[in-house]
Protein backbone atom coordinates (compact mmCIF):
# COMPACT_ATOMS: atom_id res chain seq x y z
CA UNK A 1 0.00 0.00 0.00
CA UNK A 2 1.47 3.48 -0.79
CA UNK A 3 0.16 6.35 2.00
CA UNK A 4 1.14 9.91 1.22
CA UNK A 5 1.26 12.06 4.84
CA UNK A 6 0.68 15.86 4.28
CA UNK A 7 2.52 16.47 7.49
CA UNK A 8 6.26 15.96 8.47
CA UNK A 9 6.14 16.40 12.00
CA UNK A 10 8.22 14.25 14.27
CA UNK A 11 4.92 12.26 15.34
CA UNK A 12 4.60 11.41 11.70
CA UNK A 13 7.90 10.85 10.41
CA UNK A 14 9.21 9.37 13.30
CA UNK A 15 6.54 7.98 14.57
CA UNK A 16 3.50 5.83 12.85
CA UNK A 17 4.58 6.61 9.15
CA UNK A 18 7.88 5.22 9.88
CA UNK A 19 5.85 2.13 11.64
CA UNK A 20 3.50 1.98 8.08
CA UNK A 21 6.79 1.52 6.35
CA UNK A 22 8.36 -1.18 9.05
CA UNK A 23 5.37 -3.25 7.79
CA UNK A 24 6.46 -2.99 4.04
CA UNK A 25 4.17 -0.26 3.07
CA UNK A 26 5.42 2.40 0.31
CA UNK A 27 4.99 5.95 2.32
CA UNK A 28 5.97 9.73 1.41
CA UNK A 29 6.17 12.31 3.60
CA UNK A 30 5.03 16.27 1.80
CA UNK A 31 4.32 19.10 4.01
CA UNK A 32 1.56 20.72 2.06
CA UNK A 33 1.76 23.70 3.70
CA UNK A 34 5.12 24.59 2.42
CA UNK A 35 6.00 22.63 -0.41
CA UNK A 36 4.97 24.39 -3.84
CA UNK A 37 5.02 21.41 -5.46
CA UNK A 38 3.01 18.76 -3.11
CA UNK A 39 0.68 18.29 -5.37
CA UNK A 40 3.06 17.20 -8.11
CA UNK A 41 4.56 14.77 -5.72
CA UNK A 42 1.75 13.61 -4.80
CA UNK A 43 0.77 12.69 -8.40
CA UNK A 44 3.70 11.02 -8.70
CA UNK A 45 3.07 9.09 -5.89
CA UNK A 46 0.17 7.60 -6.89
CA UNK A 47 -1.31 7.01 -3.26
CA UNK A 48 -3.84 4.25 -2.35
CA UNK A 49 -4.61 6.59 0.72
CA UNK A 50 -3.63 9.62 2.18
CA UNK A 51 -3.12 9.91 6.43
CA UNK A 52 -3.61 13.20 8.21
CA UNK A 53 -3.30 13.79 11.89
CA UNK A 54 -5.04 17.37 11.34
CA UNK A 55 -3.50 20.20 11.57
CA UNK A 56 -5.05 23.76 11.40
CA UNK A 57 -5.05 25.16 7.86
CA UNK A 58 -4.22 21.40 6.14
CA UNK A 59 -7.48 20.77 5.07
CA UNK A 60 -8.36 23.59 2.45
CA UNK A 61 -5.48 23.26 1.15
CA UNK A 62 -5.73 19.54 0.61
CA UNK A 63 -9.59 18.18 0.45
CA UNK A 64 -10.44 19.91 -2.78
CA UNK A 65 -7.42 17.42 -4.46
CA UNK A 66 -8.40 14.45 -3.02
CA UNK A 67 -11.62 14.60 -3.54
CA UNK A 68 -11.30 15.80 -7.44
CA UNK A 69 -8.66 12.32 -7.41
CA UNK A 70 -11.77 9.95 -4.88
CA UNK A 71 -8.34 9.55 -2.65
CA UNK A 72 -8.95 7.63 0.10
CA UNK A 73 -8.38 9.70 3.25
CA UNK A 74 -7.65 8.29 6.80
CA UNK A 75 -8.03 10.66 10.05
CA UNK A 76 -6.02 10.81 12.79
CA UNK A 77 -8.15 12.70 15.61
CA UNK A 78 -5.08 14.04 18.03
CA UNK A 79 -6.85 16.89 19.32
CA UNK A 80 -9.94 15.56 20.80
CA UNK A 81 -11.72 15.94 22.78
CA UNK A 82 -11.05 19.85 22.83
CA UNK A 83 -10.94 20.47 18.85
CA UNK A 84 -13.92 18.24 17.96
CA UNK A 85 -15.90 20.94 16.83
CA UNK A 86 -13.51 23.37 15.51
CA UNK A 87 -10.98 20.59 13.91
CA UNK A 88 -11.97 17.27 13.63
CA UNK A 89 -15.53 16.80 12.33
CA UNK A 90 -14.54 18.87 9.31
CA UNK A 91 -12.16 15.79 9.09
CA UNK A 92 -13.90 12.75 10.02
CA UNK A 93 -16.87 13.95 7.54
CA UNK A 94 -14.76 14.27 4.73
CA UNK A 95 -13.03 10.48 5.44
CA UNK A 96 -13.06 6.67 4.78
CA UNK A 97 -11.34 5.78 7.84
CA UNK A 98 -11.54 7.82 11.35
CA UNK A 99 -9.17 7.49 14.30
CA UNK A 100 -9.23 9.23 17.55
CA UNK A 101 -6.87 9.07 20.71
CA UNK A 102 -10.19 10.14 22.88
CA UNK A 103 -11.72 6.57 23.71
CA UNK A 104 -14.90 9.14 24.74
CA UNK A 105 -15.24 11.23 21.27
CA UNK A 106 -15.95 7.83 19.49
CA UNK A 107 -19.50 8.00 20.88
CA UNK A 108 -19.50 12.05 19.53
CA UNK A 109 -18.96 10.93 16.26
CA UNK A 110 -21.50 8.31 16.30
CA UNK A 111 -24.36 11.00 16.81
CA UNK A 112 -23.15 12.62 13.27
CA UNK A 113 -23.38 9.13 11.99
CA UNK A 114 -19.39 8.49 11.79
CA UNK A 115 -17.75 5.44 12.94
CA UNK A 116 -14.58 6.08 15.02
CA UNK A 117 -11.89 3.87 16.28
CA UNK A 118 -9.62 4.14 18.71
CA UNK A 119 -5.90 5.11 18.12
CA UNK A 120 -3.82 6.25 21.08
CA UNK A 121 -0.39 7.45 20.85
CA UNK A 122 2.62 5.65 20.88
CA UNK A 123 6.24 6.00 20.10
CA UNK A 124 8.91 4.46 17.03
CA UNK A 125 11.80 2.48 19.46
CA UNK A 126 13.76 3.39 16.28
CA UNK A 127 13.72 7.12 17.09
CA UNK A 128 13.28 7.12 21.25
CA UNK A 129 15.56 4.87 22.71
CA UNK A 130 17.90 4.31 25.46
CA UNK A 131 20.81 6.69 25.14
CA UNK A 132 24.21 7.77 26.31
CA UNK A 133 24.39 10.32 29.64
CA UNK A 134 25.42 13.65 28.03
CA UNK A 135 26.66 16.64 30.11
CA UNK A 136 24.60 19.37 28.47
CA UNK A 137 21.87 18.04 30.80
CA UNK A 138 23.05 18.29 34.19
CA UNK A 139 19.62 19.40 35.77
CA UNK A 140 17.27 17.89 38.87
CA UNK A 141 14.76 18.02 36.14
CA UNK A 142 13.29 18.91 32.72
CA UNK A 143 9.63 19.83 30.88
CA UNK A 144 10.08 19.64 27.37
CA UNK A 145 6.82 20.91 25.62
CA UNK A 146 5.38 24.25 24.53
CA UNK A 147 3.62 26.61 26.59
CA UNK A 148 0.09 26.10 25.40
CA UNK A 149 -2.46 28.02 27.45
CA UNK A 150 -5.99 26.75 25.72
CA UNK A 151 -6.23 24.51 28.32
CA UNK A 152 -7.20 24.76 31.69
CA UNK A 153 -6.29 21.08 32.86
CA UNK A 154 -2.75 21.76 31.27
CA UNK A 155 -2.31 24.84 33.44
CA UNK A 156 -3.57 23.73 36.15
CA UNK A 157 -0.63 20.87 35.90
CA UNK A 158 2.19 24.07 34.96
CA UNK A 159 0.81 24.97 38.96
CA UNK A 160 0.86 21.33 40.22
CA UNK A 161 3.90 20.37 39.24
CA UNK A 162 6.44 23.20 37.37
CA UNK A 163 5.54 26.36 39.95
CA UNK A 164 6.74 24.46 42.92
CA UNK A 165 9.91 22.58 41.85
CA UNK A 166 10.80 26.04 40.60
CA UNK A 167 9.70 27.88 43.63
CA UNK A 168 11.36 25.48 45.91
CA UNK A 169 15.01 25.81 44.13
CA UNK A 170 15.32 22.73 42.11
CA UNK A 171 17.66 22.81 39.17
CA UNK A 172 14.81 22.79 36.50
CA UNK A 173 14.71 23.02 33.03
CA UNK A 174 12.17 23.92 30.78
CA UNK A 175 12.58 23.11 27.04
CA UNK A 176 9.71 24.47 24.19
CA UNK A 177 9.25 27.25 22.15
CA UNK A 178 9.56 31.11 23.47
CA UNK A 179 5.83 30.99 24.72
CA UNK A 180 7.64 30.25 28.19
CA UNK A 181 9.01 33.45 28.28
CA UNK A 182 6.00 35.61 27.18
CA UNK A 183 4.29 37.45 30.20
CA UNK A 184 0.78 38.13 28.58
CA UNK A 185 0.06 34.20 28.74
CA UNK A 186 -1.65 32.94 31.76
CA UNK A 187 1.61 31.22 32.77
CA UNK A 188 5.18 32.27 32.56
CA UNK A 189 8.47 31.40 33.61
CA UNK A 190 11.81 33.48 34.83
CA UNK A 191 14.75 32.88 31.97
CA UNK A 192 16.55 31.28 33.99
CA UNK A 193 14.41 28.32 33.60
CA UNK A 194 14.36 28.21 29.97
CA UNK A 195 16.19 25.80 27.89
CA UNK A 196 14.80 26.91 24.44
CA UNK A 197 14.03 24.43 21.59
CA UNK A 198 14.91 20.89 22.34
CA UNK A 199 15.35 18.46 19.00
CA UNK A 200 13.57 15.14 19.25
CA UNK A 201 16.65 13.37 18.81
CA UNK A 202 17.98 14.56 21.98
CA UNK A 203 15.43 13.14 23.99
CA UNK A 204 16.89 10.12 24.78
CA UNK A 205 20.13 11.97 26.03
CA UNK A 206 17.72 13.88 29.04
CA UNK A 207 16.45 10.84 29.87
CA UNK A 208 19.55 9.25 30.27
CA UNK A 209 20.95 12.19 31.86
CA UNK A 210 18.27 13.82 33.83
CA UNK A 211 17.08 12.01 36.88
CA UNK A 212 13.23 13.07 36.79
CA UNK A 213 11.42 13.88 33.53
CA UNK A 214 8.54 15.83 34.12
CA UNK A 215 4.63 15.18 32.15
CA UNK A 216 1.84 17.34 31.92
CA UNK A 217 -1.55 17.02 29.82
CA UNK A 218 -4.11 18.69 28.36
CA UNK A 219 -6.89 16.58 29.02
CA UNK A 220 -7.89 15.29 32.79
CA UNK A 221 -11.53 13.62 31.53
CA UNK A 222 -10.79 10.75 29.18
CA UNK A 223 -9.31 7.08 30.00
CA UNK A 224 -7.05 7.46 26.62
CA UNK A 225 -6.20 10.79 25.88
CA UNK A 226 -2.58 11.76 27.26
CA UNK A 227 0.26 13.33 26.19
CA UNK A 228 2.32 11.72 23.64
CA UNK A 229 5.27 12.47 25.38
CA UNK A 230 4.01 9.99 28.30
CA UNK A 231 5.25 6.97 25.50
CA UNK A 232 8.28 8.75 24.40
CA UNK A 233 10.15 9.42 27.65
CA UNK A 234 9.24 5.42 28.87
CA UNK A 235 10.53 4.39 25.70
CA UNK A 236 13.53 6.27 26.61
CA UNK A 237 13.90 5.06 29.97
CA UNK A 238 13.12 8.20 31.37
CA UNK A 239 12.27 8.33 35.19
CA UNK A 240 8.64 9.80 34.44
CA UNK A 241 6.94 12.05 37.15
CA UNK A 242 3.58 13.16 35.79
CA UNK A 243 0.48 15.14 36.78
CA UNK A 244 -2.48 12.60 37.39
CA UNK A 245 -5.22 11.79 34.62
CA UNK A 246 -7.42 8.72 34.33
CA UNK A 247 -5.28 7.86 31.46
CA UNK A 248 -2.29 7.53 32.96
CA UNK A 249 -4.10 5.37 35.36
CA UNK A 250 -5.59 3.45 32.85
CA UNK A 251 -2.52 2.64 30.73
CA UNK A 252 0.04 2.21 34.04
CA UNK A 253 0.54 1.65 37.80
CA UNK A 254 1.70 4.15 40.39
CA UNK A 255 4.95 3.70 41.27
CA UNK A 256 5.34 1.06 39.04
CA UNK A 257 6.07 2.30 35.66
CA UNK A 258 5.82 5.64 36.23
CA UNK A 259 4.93 8.35 39.41
CA UNK A 260 1.64 10.80 38.95
CA UNK A 261 0.87 13.81 40.91
CA UNK A 262 -1.83 15.94 42.09
CA UNK A 263 -1.15 18.20 44.36
CA UNK A 264 1.96 20.78 44.47
CA UNK A 265 2.88 19.27 48.36
CA UNK A 266 2.87 15.80 46.44
CA UNK A 267 4.91 17.32 43.76
CA UNK A 268 7.61 18.39 46.27
CA UNK A 269 7.19 14.95 48.09
CA UNK A 270 8.06 12.62 44.92
CA UNK A 271 10.66 15.02 44.26
CA UNK A 272 12.61 14.68 47.48
CA UNK A 273 11.67 10.80 47.68
CA UNK A 274 13.11 9.85 44.81
CA UNK A 275 15.90 12.53 43.94
CA UNK A 276 17.49 10.30 47.13
CA UNK A 277 16.49 6.84 45.83
CA UNK A 278 17.99 6.58 42.08
CA UNK A 279 17.45 2.57 42.44
CA UNK A 280 13.43 2.87 42.69
CA UNK A 281 13.90 5.52 40.11
CA UNK A 282 16.00 3.27 37.97
CA UNK A 283 13.94 0.03 38.80
CA UNK A 284 10.44 1.88 37.96
CA UNK A 285 12.06 3.49 34.38
CA UNK A 286 13.05 -0.14 33.52
CA UNK A 287 9.92 -1.21 34.17
CA UNK A 288 7.72 1.68 32.35
CA UNK A 289 9.98 1.03 29.17
CA UNK A 290 9.31 -2.60 29.37
CA UNK A 291 5.63 -1.94 29.63
CA UNK A 292 6.04 0.54 26.12
CA UNK A 293 7.91 -1.87 23.85
CA UNK A 294 5.42 -4.79 25.18
CA UNK A 295 2.12 -2.92 24.86
CA UNK A 296 2.16 0.80 22.97
CA UNK A 297 4.56 0.93 20.03
CA UNK A 298 3.62 2.34 16.84
CA UNK A 299 4.09 -1.05 15.17
CA UNK A 300 1.16 -2.13 17.58
CA UNK A 301 -1.21 1.21 16.33
CA UNK A 302 -0.66 0.18 12.75
CA UNK A 303 -1.21 -3.56 13.48
CA UNK A 304 -4.73 -2.27 14.61
CA UNK A 305 -5.60 0.23 11.82
CA UNK A 306 -4.68 -2.21 8.62
CA UNK A 307 -6.75 -5.04 10.88
CA UNK A 308 -9.82 -2.14 10.98
CA UNK A 309 -8.96 -1.86 7.00
CA UNK A 310 -9.24 -5.54 6.61
CA UNK A 311 -12.60 -5.86 8.41
CA UNK A 312 -14.25 -3.22 6.41
CA UNK A 313 -12.81 -4.72 3.56
CA UNK A 314 -14.30 -8.12 4.17
CA UNK A 315 -17.29 -6.83 4.90
CA UNK A 316 -17.75 -4.87 1.58
CA UNK A 317 -20.14 -7.02 -1.13
CA UNK A 318 -17.64 -8.03 -4.07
Amino acid sequence: MRIFFPNTAPLIKYGIGQAFADLGNEVLYCNVLWEADWQQKLENFRPDCVFTDGGWGIFHHLFPYLHSRRIPHIYWAIEDPPFFDELSLNYAQNSLYVFTTCIESIESYRQHGIRAHLLPFGFHPRYYHQDLPDPRFSYDAVFIGNNYDFSVERLQGYRTILEPLMQAGYNIKIFGNEWWLDKSRPFYIDPSFYGGYLPSEDLGKVCASVPVIIGVHSVLSSRTMLSMRTFEVLGCGGFHLTQYTPAIQNYFGNHQDLVWTKSRKETLDLMQYYLAHPEKRQKIARQGQLKVFLKHTYRHRVELILEVMRKRAQAIPA
